[in-house]
């Protein structure tokens, strides 16, 4: 449980804590307005990047995963000895995960279980490029379960500027990178393994929040 905090008229309190299926506790303030507090359950939010040998998940395998929490704990990292492919050098050049690196690693199904349980257990699940990461989990038994929210940072990301730059076809496509340095995360200098990429996304997931929740009162409750 996390508690939340709402400033406005008793009201907007009360509006905004039915809408959470919460009680607000009200106490009014100096300059008359009034603030709830209430406590409502903090959904389980993570954020995963993958690493593959290539962008077909039939043809091609997933050769590292990383899984962090809204915080930024690693909940899991795992590299993986592809069992069909020997040499993926376009896809090397991406993700840095080479074939020289992974010939006495375990295979991915070794921590399937454990991948799954940890994403089917969130509420909301945050990646980069949602329509490549779920074709691969998907076919690897590993996606997120009908109830659970999948957030395509990349579509939010580029809905963001084409909203303030009043352009509907703005970026319709942008890389991590671009989207991190363009926020000013300190990423350029980084290895882009797939814990820093999934921390970058993160990273950008929660600047497009900042911006959204800029003119609201509601404070955060994601954890």
């Amino acid at each position: 449980m996390a508690e939340v905090r709402v400033t406005g008229t008793a009201d907007e309190i009360e509006l905004t804590a039915r809408s959470l299926g919460a009680a607000p506790r009200m106490q009014r303030r100096r300059d008359g307005m009034m603030a709830g507090y209430f406590e409502v359950h903090a959904p389980k939010v993570i954020c995963l990047d993958l690493g593959t040998t290539g962008p077909d998940p039939v043809e091609d395998e997933i050769a590292a995963i990383a899984i962090v929490g809204w915080a930024g704990n690693v909940l899991h990292e795992g590299k993986y000895r592809p069992s069909r492919k020997e040499l993926w050098q376009a896809a090397s050049e991406v993700n840095g995960v080479s074939p020289d690196d992974q010939i006495d690693l375990p295979s991915f199904f070794d921590d399937q279980a454990k991948i799954r349980d940890i994403i089917c257990g969130a509420d909301e699940v945050i990646v980069y490029n949602a329509s490549c990461v779920m074709r691969f989990l998907e076919y690897n038994d590993a996606a997120p379960s009908s109830g659970t929210r999948v957030t395509d940072t990349m579509y939010e990301y580029c809905h963001c500027l084409a909203k303030a730059n009043r352009d509907p076809n703005c970026l319709a496509h942008s890389e991590l990178a671009d989207a991190a340095v363009r926020i000013g995360y300190p990423w350029e200098n980084s290895p882009h393994g797939t814990v820093t990429n999934a921390l970058a996304c993160l990273a950008v997931q929660k600047w497009i929040e900042g911006r959204q929740r800029k003119n609201t009162k509601i404070s955060e409750y994601r954890a």
